[in-house]
């Protein structure tokens, strides 16, 4: 084996583990950024909202928000992708330390990435804009002025929770899609690569035998 193939080979090992790694941290990521509140609401209107749950009361009565639901629905395949990578990272890693053949898991990511480009990034940064432009709506105030003066019905006003809701914005979770994205697919063309120099080179040694054999 030459040096640059040694090199590439201790490369490929380096990304194997960092993108293994990056993919069952993103998974975790985007599951805590799912289930944990972003936006509270204080008031009239009082509760909480996440990408795949809230809970609202109006004056102590639930209210019910279907375009919030459909943030819930539409933020499934967002948690199924992150279950994928979860466990494809960490089968990956799996296979890796135990010193076997760490190539399937490699392909497990690659997929992973191509689910990523696919939809799963500008799909999510959608879902925040939709949540976004809802949870504006529950800050009202139903202060009415009269020519008797004020009078105070009350009003209500919407929050970002820390971390979670500075953190949910298209911006981070496109860099941090993406960051995995460029990880992946550069660990599967360093696998390509490595193959087919193993390939190559049994190729060679075995034409040698084949000659040697002959003569």
């Amino acid at each position: 084996m030459s040096r640059e193939e040694l090199i590439l080979v201790k490369r490929l090992r380096k990304l194997v583990v960092l993108a293994s790694a990056y993919s069952v941290f993103l998974g975790l990521f985007t599951i805590y950024l799912a289930i944990t509140p972003v936006y509270v609401v204080e008031g009239v209107i009082e509760g909480y909202v996440a990408l795949t749950h809230h809970e609202l009361m109006f004056y102590g009565t639930p209210v019910r928000c279907d375009s919030l639901f459909s943030v819930s629905f539409l933020s499934l395949p967002v948690l199924m992708l992150s279950t994928y990578l979860i466990f494809a990272g960490a089968l990956t890693l799996y296979l890796f330390f135990s010193g076997r053949n760490f190539n399937v898991g490699v392909r497990w990511l690659f997929s992973g990435a191509l689910s990523i480009l696919a939809f799963s990034g500008l799909f999510l940064a959608l879902i925040i804009k939709v949540l976004s432009a809802v949870v504006t709506q529950l800050s009202i105030n139903l202060n009415q002025v009269t020519s008797a003066g004020v009078l105070y019905l009350g009003a209500s006003k919407v929050s970002a929770v820390y971390p979670a809701g500075y953190l949910l914005s298209p911006l981070t979770v496109l860099v941090m899609t993406q960051t995995y994205v460029i990880l992946a697919v550069a660990t599967y063309i360093h696998m390509i690569v490595v193959d087919e120099n193993k390939l190559a080179r049994s190729s060679f040694y075995r034409e040698i035998k084949y000659r040697v054999v002959g003569s």
